[in-house]
C-alpha cells in the first residue's frame, strides 16, 4: 500500500512527510524537477519523465507529457510523483484517489528555487547542493532580455528571469511592460534603447552573425547596444527553465556583462 502524499500549497514546498528510505521510482512531470534531481545526484532514481525534459534516453518518457493520465502514471509504479502547479488539479485528485504520493513543487522565484533545492535534497536523501547567494544591488546599465535576435519576447517582474537580471546588476526594461512574459515592439525597444542586449540562445547563434542580424534589422540597428556591440548570448536553459542553472546564472551574466 502506497504511502500518501498531496501537497496543494502555491508556495515552493514539497510535503514534509516521513519516510525512512529515499525513493527509488521517481516520475518527473516538469523539466525543472527533473533538473533538480539529476543535479542532485539522484538521476538514477528517475522512473520516468517527459519528452521535455533533458534525462538520460534509457529513463522513459511518459505518454501525454506534462499532463498524463493518471493511469500511465500509476503503470509505471512510482514511489513518487513530482508535479508543478500546472499538473490538472484534476489529475491530482486521481493521483490522490489510487494512493500515489504526489509532491507538488512551485518555483516561480529564484528562492523558491533554492528552497524546492533543499527539500528535494531531504526527500532523496542526499546532500543539499551549495547555491551563490542571491545578489540585489543598484542596476549599473539598462538591458533588453530577448528570446531570440528576432523575437520581442522577454520576461518581466515576477519571474525568475527578471531576478536574474537583477542580480547581475541590469535593469530590465521589460519590467516595465505588461504581464510576467511581454512580448515587446519595435516600438518600446527604440523607446527604452537599452545599453546590453542579451539573447537567450539555444546553442544555434554565435555572436558574429547574430550581430550582423542585428545591425542588418530596418529598425533595431538604431539600437544603441547593437551599435556598440554591446549583446551578450546566454544559454536560454536558465531564463526558461526555474532549475539548478538559474541559480548561478546571476553571477555568470555578470561576469560576460563585465567583458563588454
Amino acid at each position: 500500500m502506497r504511502r500518501l502524499a498531496v501537497c496543494f500549497s502555491g508556495l515552493a514546498c514539497l510535503v514534509c512527510t516521513a519516510h525512512s528510505v529515499p525513493p527509488a521510482r521517481i516520475v518527473s512531470l516538469a523539466p525543472n524537477l527533473t533538473a533538480m534531481v539529476i543535479e542532485l545526484g539522484a538521476g538514477e532514481s528517475l522512473a520516468a519523465v517527459t519528452p521535455f525534459c533533458t534525462a538520460p534516453e534509457n529513463v522513459p518518457r511518459i505518454r501525454g507529457g506534462m499532463q498524463p493520465e493518471a493511469e500511465t502514471v500509476l503503470a509505471l509504479e512510482p514511489d513518487l510523483v513530482l508535479a508543478s502547479p500546472i499538473t490538472p488539479a484534476p489529475t491530482l485528485r486521481q493521483f490522490h484517489d489510487l494512493g500515489i504520493r504526489t509532491e507538488v513543487v512551485a518555483t516561480g522565484s529564484l528562492a523558491e528555487i533554492r528552497a524546492a533545492m533543499d527539500r528535494l535534497a531531504a526527500v532523496c536523501q542526499v546532500t543539499p547542493r551549495q547555491a551563490p547567494p542571491v545578489r540585489k544591488e543598484r542596476p549599473s546599465k539598462s538591458a533588453a532580455l530577448l528570446f531570440g535576435a528576432d523575437t520581442g519576447y522577454s520576461a518581466g517582474c515576477g519571474t525568475h528571469a527578471h531576478e536574474i537580471l537583477e542580480s547581475a546588476g541590469l535593469r530590465n526594461i521589460a519590467a516595465e511592460a505588461s504581464g510576467p512574459w511581454p512580448q515587446l515592439s519595435e516600438e518600446f525597444l527604440l523607446a527604452a534603447d537599452p545599453e546590453i542586449i542579451i539573447v537567450a540562445d539555444y546553442g544555434k547563434s554565435n555572436k558574429e552573425q547574430l550581430l550582423e542580424f542585428l545591425r542588418d534589422h530596418p529598425l533595431r540597428k538604431h539600437l544603441a547596444a547593437v551599435r556598440a556591440g554591446r549583446v551578450v548570448i546566454f544559454p536560454a536553459q536558465a531564463f526558461s527553465i526555474p532549475g539548478p542553472a538559474a541559480l548561478e546564472a546571476g553571477d555568470k551574466l555578470r561576469a560576460e556583462v563585465e567583458k563588454l
